[in-house]
C-alpha cells in the first residue's frame, strides 16, 4: 500500500488541445514489416483490460510519459510519493512484485519460504543479478537497505511501517538473508515487495545527503541519465540488466503539474500517455483530433482521494468539528458534476472493492443544518448576526492545501470553502508547488490537505495511515488521528491469520472512522488515462497500470499513420 500526495491528486483526480496531430515515428527493427493502422477513432474501454498477446511488441523507439510533479528523491527507500514510484519502478526491482491479478511473483529474488509461527522469512535473490557498475547484488544489500527501512534517523514513509516489528536481520550467505520479527502479521510476505539498495554505494556518504539519491545505481531494466529540476527525467536501457527488457530505448518522463498543458502536448506528440480529469475526457470524448491520434483508457481500482484533517490542530481535534467537515462537502453534486457519474462516494479509508469497506456503512449525508449544530456543540458558535464563527476569542480560519495543477482537487476544495462560509467558517484554498506541498504533509505541517491513497499492493491494512502510532511526520498518520478503540481494531486486524474474521474486525473498525471522521473521505474516482494510439501492451488491474509487474516493462511502441490530407 502507498499514501500518494496530491499532485493533481495523482492515480485518482487528475493525473489532461494543438494543431496537426502528428507522433515522431517510431522506427521499426530492420527487416520488420510494421502496418500502419487508420487513424480512426477507437472504442472507448471502460473496465479492465489485458493487451498482452495483442500484436507482436517492437522493440525501440522513445516513451514519452507524465509526471504531475517533480520527484522529491530517487532513493526507493526515502520515496514518498507517485512521481518518485513511477521512475523507480523502471530503475530498481523490487525483491518481489505484483502481477496483474494481485498475486506475488519473483523479481530480484527467487524465492520465500516462511517458519511455521510466521516469524522468520528467508530469502534466495536469483544468481547473476548484479548492478549497473557491475558489481553483484547480494544479500549483503538487502540487510542494508531493511536496516536503513527500520533505523529510526531515516525518514522511509512507505516501508518503515512495514518492517516496526523487526528483531533482527542477518546475510546468510552471498544470496540469502533471513529476517526475524517480534509477531506474526497476516499480510507479511508483501512486506518484501520491496526494493534493494547498493550497500557499497552509500558507505562513508550521508544517507540522506547522498548523491546517490538523484543518480541511483539501477539494478532494473533502466538506468537514470538525466534529471533537470521541473523539467524531466531521462532513461535508458541499463546494459547489465539481465532480466526481461523493455520495449522502449528510452524513456522520458516530463514534469507537467498542468492538466491542459498536459493534453495538449499529448495531442502534439509530446507525450504519449498521460492521467487525466473528468472534464479532459469529455472534452477528448468530443474532439476529432484526439479521436485522430489517441485512446482512452478508464477503470476502478482502490485508490481514493480525501481532505485530511490535522486532528492535532485547534480546529479539528473534536469529532463533532471532523463530522462537520464532512457533512459540509456535497459529495454527490461532485459524482455528477465534476467526475460525469464515474465515481463512487466513500465513507471510509478504502475503495469499495476493498474487502476491508463495509458497504452498510452509509456515508455521512451532505447536511449543512446538523453539521452547523455540531459546530455549536463543539463550541465553535456565531454571532447572533452572523459572521465568524469562534471558540475562546479565536475565528475558525484555516489553509485548506492543495497542489497546483490539481483542477478537480481545487475545485472540491473551492466547493467545500464556498459551503463552510455559508456556515462562517473561513477555508483558505492554497495551491502550492509540489515539492513544496510534499514537504508541508510529510511533516504534518497543516492544517487540511487534499490527498490521495494509492494502492501499490492489495494489503487492506490501514494501521499505517491511521494508527496513532503512525503520526507524522515519523509516520504517513498525517493528521495524526488517534483513538484507542480504533487503535486496538488495527492491531486485531493485523494479527487476526483467519481472513474471514479479519473482515469482520475491519468492518467494525470502518465503522468507527466512517463515526470519527478523521478526513473528510470523499470518492473512489475511476482511473482516466489517455494514450496516444502507437502505445500498445497495457495491461490494467486493481492496482491500476503501474502497481503491476511487468506494468509499463510490457508496454511498446507501434507506428501510427500519417495525417491524412
Amino acid at each position: 500500500m502507498k499514501r500518494a500526495l496530491a499532485a493533481a491528486l495523482p492515480g485518482i483526480l487528475v493525473f489532461a488541445f494543438a494543431s496537426a496531430c502528428r507522433e515522431r515515428p517510431v522506427p521499426a527493427p530492420a527487416g520488420v514489416t510494421v502496418p500502419a493502422p487508420t487513424p480512426t477513432p477507437e472504442p472507448f474501454r471502460f473496465g479492465f483490460l489485458d493487451e498482452s498477446r495483442e500484436g507482436t511488441p517492437i522493440d525501440g523507439g522513445i516513451l514519452r510519459r507524465r509526471l504531475t510533479g517533480e520527484p522529491t528523491t530517487l532513493n526507493a527507500v526515502l520515496q514518498s510519493s507517485g512521481p518518485e514510484a513511477q521512475v523507480l519502478q523502471y530503475v530498481q526491482r523490487n525483491l518481489f512484485d505484483f502481477d496483474a491479478s494481485l498475486q506475488l511473483v519473483p523479481g530480484l529474488a527467487e524465492g520465500m519460504e516462511a517458519s511455521s509461527d510466521g516469524l522468520e522469512y528467508t530469502i534466495t535473490l536469483r544468481p547473476g543479478v548484479v548492478w549497473e557498475d557491475g558489481r553483484p547484488v547480494t544479500a549483503r544489500d538487502a540487510v542494508f537497505t531493511i536496516r536503513k527501512v527500520a533505523d529510526p534517523k531515516v525518514p522511509a514513509p512507505v516501508y518503515k511501517p512495514l518492517f516496526e516489528e523487526l528483531r533482527g536481520i542477518e546475510a546468510l550467505d552471498a544470496r540469502r538473508f533471513k529476517v526475524r520479527f517480534s509477531r506474526p502479521y497476516a499480510f507479511r510476505p508483501m512486506c518484501f515487495v520491496l526494493p534493494i539498495l547498493p550497500a557499497h554505494r552509500f558507505e562513508g556518504q550521508n544517507f540522506l545527503k547522498s548523491k546517490e539519491n538523484r543518480a541511483p545505481l539501477s539494478n532494473g531494466p533502466y538506468r537514470v541519465v538525466s534529471w533537470k529540476a521541473q523539467e524531466s527525467v531521462a532513461l535508458e536501457r541499463n546494459p547489465r540488466y539481465a532480466g526481461p527488457r523493455g520495449h522502449f530505448d528510452r524513456i522520458e518522463f516530463r514534469i507537467v503539474p498542468d492538466n491542459t498543458t498536459a493534453y495538449r502536448m499529448l495531442l502534439a506528440g509530446d507525450l504519449d500517455e498521460d492521467v487525466v480529469d473528468s472534464g479532459i475526457k469529455q472534452r477528448a470524448a468530443s474532439d476529432p483530433e484526439f479521436s485522430a491520434c489517441c485512446r482512452l483508457v478508464e477503470f476502478y481500482n482502490l485508490d481514493y482521494n480525501y481532505i485530511a484533517l490535522n486532528d492535532r490542530s485547534l480546529f479539528f481535534s473534536d469529532a463533532r468539528v471532523r463530522r462537520a467537515m464532512t457533512m459540509m462537502l456535497d459529495r454527490a453534486s461532485i459524482v455528477r458534476g465534476l467526475y460525469r457519474g464515474s465515481a463512487r462516494i466513500i465513507s471510509g479509508p478504502w475503495a469499495p472493492d476493498s474487502p476491508a469497506y463495509d458497504a452498510d456503512v452509509a456515508p455521512l449525508p451532505f447536511d449543512s443544518a446538523m453539521a452547523a449544530r455540531l459546530l455549536d456543540e463543539a463550541g465553535w458558535v456565531r454571532p447572533a448576526g452572523g459572521g465568524a464563527r469562534e471558540k475562546g476569542g479565536r475565528r475558525f480560519e484555516f489553509d485548506l492545501l492543495v497542489s497546483a495543477g490539481s483542477e478537480v482537487g481545487r475545485q472540491i476544495d473551492e466547493m467545500l470553502s464556498s459551503e463552510l462560509a455559508k456556515a462562517g467558517v473561513t477555508a483558505r484554498v492554497r495551491a502550492m508547488e509540489w515539492s513544496a506541498f510534499v514537504e508541508k504533509v510529510d511533516s504534518g505541517d497543516f492544517e487540511a490537505a487534499s490527498l490521495a491513497w494509492s494502492a501499490v499492493d492489495p494489503n487492506p491494512d490501514p494501521y499505517f495511515y491511521w494508527h496513532s502510532s503512525q503520526c507524522a511526520p515519523a509516520g504517513i498518520n498525517d493528521g495524526c488521528y488517534a483513538n484507542p478503540a480504533a487503535d486496538a481494531l488495527m492491531v486485531q486486524a493485523r494479527e487476526e491469520m483467519d481472513a474471514a474474521r479479519r473482515v469482520e474486525i475491519l468492518h467494525r473498525l470502518h465503522r468507527i472512522l466512517r463515526d470519527e471522521a478523521p478526513a473528510i473521505f470523499v470518492v473512489n474516482a475511476s482511473q482516466k488515462y489517455a494514450f496516444r494510439k502507437s502505445v500498445r501492451g497495457l495491461t490494467t488491474s486493481p492496482l491500476g497500470l503501474y502497481g503491476i509487474w511487468p506494468g509499463p516493462l510490457a508496454w511498446w511502441g507501434a507506428r501510427e499513420a500519417a495525417p491524412q490530407p
